[in-house]
C-alpha cells in the first residue's frame, strides 16, 4: 500500500510539471481607446490620404468618453459611449468648417460616423459597423 501511495504521489508531482507551453509570440492587440486609428477603407473602397496629405483618423480618449479626429479637411470631436457586446454610440459631434476642394469623402465619412452602432477589434484593425451590415469603416492602428 505504501508503494502504491508513493507511486501515486510521484506520478501526480511529475504530471503537475507538464504544463503545455503557450505561444508567447502572440500578436499584441491595440486597445480601442488611446490609439490613433487611420481610416483605410470606407464602404468597401480603399482610402488614401487627402490631397493635403492628411489621413482621416479617429482617436478615442482613454480617460474621458471623448472622440476626436480629422476627416480629411476638418477636425471633429464629440462624445462616445461603449456598451456591452462591442456596441458604441457617438453624440454631440461637431467639427471645424473649412472649405476644401474635395469634400465628398469627408462628407460621406462624417455621415457614416453618425450611423455606427458597433465595432470589431482584431489585432491592429478596427471595423465600425451598422447593425449586421458589412463593415462601413475599416481602420488600422497608427504605426509608431
Amino acid at each position: 500500500m505504501k508503494k502504491i501511495t508513493a507511486l501515486l504521489i510521484l506520478t501526480l508531482l511529475t504530471l503537475s510539471g507538464c504544463k503545455t507551453k503557450q505561444n508567447q509570440e502572440s500578436v499584441t492587440e491595440s486597445p480601442l481607446k488611446g490609439t490613433k486609428w487611420i481610416l483605410v477603407e470606407m464602404m468597401g473602397k480603399p482610402i488614401t490620404p487627402s490631397k493635403n496629405g492628411k489621413n482621416i483618423y479617429v482617436y478615442l480618449d482613454a480617460n474621458e468618453n471623448r472622440i476626436n479626429g480629422h476627416s480629411g479637411c476638418n477636425g471633429f470631436g464629440g462624445n462616445y459611449e461603449l456598451q456591452e457586446g462591442n456596441r458604441i454610440t457617438f453624440s454631440k459631434m461637431m467639427g471645424t468648417m473649412m472649405a476644401c476642394t474635395d469634400m465628398e469623402t469627408e462628407t460621406q465619412f462624417l455621415k457614416l460616423m453618425q450611423t455606427i452602432d458597433n465595432y470589431n477589434l482584431k489585432e491592429n484593425r478596427l471595423q465600425m459597423n451598422k447593425a449586421k451590415m458589412a463593415p462601413l469603416l475599416k481602420f488600422e492602428a497608427e504605426k509608431k
